[in-house]
Formats: structure tokens, sequence, C-alpha cells
């Protein structure tokens, strides 16, 4: 008798996770009640909050580091300006609110450590059946205030939807500091077929307005759904991992005095690849640290293993101004750049600005 193969709930296939038969397999699994549980709650709406899952001492270490590496200049470090979102070198002093750190963990061993605290490892290990590969990161010291968006459309991966993002909250969020929020259960939306045939939206074949139908059917959706949309006010040290096609972005800034300072990281499991080892084949490379593989897009351990020296040596890979964007940390499509137009900046700051209503009144931790 021919064995059964489980469907899933996209044509793009997925984790465990994203099968029909979920809920048998964590009987099969034998998971604890602490797995079960999160499993229970990622599949159906998304998300998990791994509350103080890193501890106040980690994130301190990781924030010195940052500090000094503005305050002084760290040519290790690459990091992009919210003004041009240029890839440079933080070879000299600069303003840390108007920056954001682009892989932190390849310069800042405190990074990777975050990123490597039990509670998120062990549950990436779980839904990916496989350890985890980081393969790009963020850092954050204000809002993105970006619109309602799934991280499938701008990150790719080799297969869409074995992927996971965290962010890690490095300081208490405050009401009016551009909290990320997110729409539970908009995970099992159907598919948004790019093209006909794919998860990720390119500029060049989709053009603008197809982004914006896209990006209107998010908010459209939210509005309708039961759950509305939550806000993560996360206390220092809170976790939130969620699912590749979970609808999330910045709220509107309303306090310009406030920071919201976050470390975020995209996986994927190691039995796949991030897109850019197959256009970029001389960055596919992997390091390990303590089971937690990491490569990156902007530094090339090849020549750095060749020099075998340090980061005033490394290679900087430059990146696309126009697909860096917010808190789902940029293409990795590699287009040629493109300017954005001046009616899709409108149509952002608008959404922006429409979900202050939609997210009002229901702010909570998840």
């Amino acid at each position: 008798m021919q064995e059964e193969v489980p469907s899933f709930h996209s044509k793009y296939g997925g984790l465990w996770i994203d099968r029909s038969d979920w809920q048998q397999e964590i009987q099969a699994r034998g998971l604890n009640l602490q797995q079960k549980a999160q499993v229970e709650k990622f599949a159906s709406d998304g998300y998990i909050i791994l509350e103080g899952a890193a501890s106040h001492e980690l994130v301190d270490a990781f924030q010195q580091r940052i500090e000094t590496s503005f305050r002084d200049g760290n040519s290790d470090i690459i990091y992009q300006s919210h003004r041009d979102y240029i890839t440079k070198r933080l070879d000299h002093p600069a303003d840390r609110m108007g920056g954001r750190v682009l892989d932190a963990f390849v310069a800042l061993p405190q990074a990777l450590d975050l990123f490597h605290v039990p509670a998120l490892f062990d549950f990436l290990r779980l839904i990916f059946d496989a350890d985890p590969l980081l393969f790009q990161s963020l850092s954050f010291d204000q809002g993105s205030q970006q619109g309602l968006h799934q991280d499938t459309a701008y990150v790719v991966v080799q297969q869409p939807l074995q992927l996971a993002a965290c962010w890690i909250a490095l300081e208490d969020v405050q009401p009016g500091s551009g909290e990320l929020f997110y729409a539970p259960g908009s995970h099992r939306l159907p598919d948004w077929n790019f093209g006909g045939d794919r998860k990720h939206w390119s500029m060049d074949e989709d053009g603008q307005e197809t982004h914006n139908l896209w990006g209107a059917h998010l908010v459209e959706n939210a509005q309708k759904s039961a759950k509305g949309v939550e806000c993560f006010l996360a206390k220092k040290g809170d976790i939130l991992v969620w699912h590749a096609d979970l609808a999330h972005g910045g709220s509107a800034i309303t306090n310009p005095q406030l920071t919201r300072q976050s470390l975020v990281g995209h996986f994927c499991p190691q039995t796949t690849e991030p897109y850019f080892f197959s256009t970029h084949p001389h960055l596919a490379k992997v390091r390990f640290h303590k089971g937690l593989g990491y490569c990156s897009q902007h530094y090339n351990f090849a020549e750095m293993d060749a020099a075998n020296v340090g980061g005033d040596n490394e290679s900087v890979e430059g990146d696309d101004p126009s697909t860096m964007s917010g808190d789902v940390a940029g293409s990795v499509n590699r287009e040629p750049p493109a300017p954005v137009p001046a009616d899709a900046l409108n149509w952002k700051r608008r959404l922006a600005r429409g979900f202050r209503q939609l997210v009002g009144g229901r702010a909570r931790g998840g």
C-alpha cells in the first residue's frame, strides 16, 4: 500500500507545521507540554512570544558593543544610514539613531549569543526539523513604520516557506515608539502569486502597482479578520518568532523622542539555502556557533578565511537600497537599483497612518 503524501496549506510547501496533518504530527512526535503549546500557537496564529528568553546580561553586552562602535567607529561593522540606505563600513563615529547594522552576528559575537539563546534555538530546531541557519539580521534603534507585509515577498530562500524570523527586544517597548504589529492567522491566507508562480516580488517584473495591490490585500484581510492586529509591547529580552507568511509591520511613530531598539534575524533550516547562494556562489559559505549556522550576503567568508585576517580586510557586498526596507531586513533577489516612485512612498505613509486606528486600543504583548 502506497504511503499517503501529506498536503500543505500552500502550493509552495513549507515546514511540517504547515502540513494538513500537523496536529497528528504533534502526537506522533511525542512533544512535551511546552513544545505542544508552542507549536499549536505558532501553527494557529503564525507567531509565538518567548518571554524573557534573552537575559538582560546578554542584551546589555550587545548594546554596549553597538554603542561603543557608533561612538568610536568600528570598521568590522557594516551598516546603512536611514538617509540613503547605502551599505558602508562604520569606520568613523556616526549617529546610532541614524543607522542600522547589517548582519551584526559576523562582527559581534554578542549578537550570535542573542541569536543562540536556548529558547529560540530549540524552537527553531523544533519547527525546522533541522538546525537553523541564520542568514540575515538588522539592528534597529527606531521603529521602521513599514506597512503591513509578508517576509516571503522580500526575503528569498530556496523553499519560500521554509523561513522564520525573530525580533529581540533590546529594551522595554513604549507606546508611540513605532511598535511592531502583526495580524494573527494571516500566515494562512491564500497564496498571493507574483508573476503567477512566485512568492517574492520583483520591481522589474511585477512593478510597484502590483506591490501596492498586494499590500492593500493584506490590510483588507486584517480589517476583516476577527483576530484583527496586535502590537508587540515587549519587555527587554522578549523574543517574537514569526512564520514566513505572517503579515506584520511597524506602527507610526507618534513620539519621536522614544527609541525602539531591537535585533531582527531571519533563519531557514540548514537543509535549504538562501537565494543569494545561487546568485552569488562566492558568498555560499557557512560558519557555525554551537550548532547555529550563519552566513552573510555582506561579508565574504572565503576571502576572510584565505587572508586569515579580521574585519579591516573583509570584502563588503553592496545591496540595492530600493529593496532594503523596514523590519523585513531586505530582499536577497539582488535586482538592479530602481527608483521608488513618489506615489509608492505616499502609499506606504498612508498605510502606516491608517493602521493607527486599526491598531489603537488593541495593543498587547501577544
